[in-house]
């Protein structure tokens, strides 16, 4: 498959977001030579911190999420976004990452997104202090097992847990 190909969704699926429903479509991605050239909006982690899977704390919500973010300064790339988004919402870095897949996701009042969703080596630096955003107040480090309790994203989140299984279940054998 070319960078700039898709093959159909492996995942159709759709949830509700503050009264809309949005659709997604999912891709799988088995390593970074299928990463398809597309403008990225936004990208998501799945991070191990010592066999568990940091979620983040909104100041707005109950709900709880992947640390990610867009987009949305100059020369922003896969790379940039990652780092900044892992420093500014956990005070962690990414020692490494793969990707895992990518949502598309269609709404008529929020258009239309593609997500990038990673797996990646996280390493603390220090204690959270604060996002620079204001959104994200804190996280939890919660067991792989658990992560779709509270992220709640479906048939995705079951994807991607299964995609990343092995990473954790080798890292708790060592």
């Amino acid at each position: 498959m070319s960078k700039s190909a898709k093959a159909g969704p492996s995942i159709l699926s759709s949830f509700q977001f503050r009264g809309e429903t949005i659709g997604v479509e999912w891709y799988d991605i088995a390593n970074s030579d299928e990463l398809p050239d597309i403008n990225w909006e936004q990208v998501y982690v799945v991070g191990n911190v010592n066999g568990k899977v940091p979620v983040v704390h909104y100041a707005d919500s109950e709900a709880r999420n992947l640390p990610g973010g867009k987009f949305d300064e100059p020369g922003d790339n896969i790379e940039r976004v990652l780092q900044r988004e892992m420093k500014e919402e956990l005070n962690m870095r990414a020692l490494s990452w793969r990707p895992l897949g990518y949502q598309f996701l269609t709404n008529e009042k929020y258009g239309n997104v593609y997500q990038l969703r990673v797996y990646a080596e996280l390493e603390p630096i220090g204690p959270f202090i604060s996002d620079p955003g204001g959104k994200v107040i804190g996280h939890s480090l919660v067991p792989l097992a658990e992560l779709n309790s509270y992220i709640r994203y479906g048939k995705v989140g079951e994807r991607m847990i299964e995609a990343v299984k092995n990473n954790f279940s080798e890292q708790m054998n060592n």
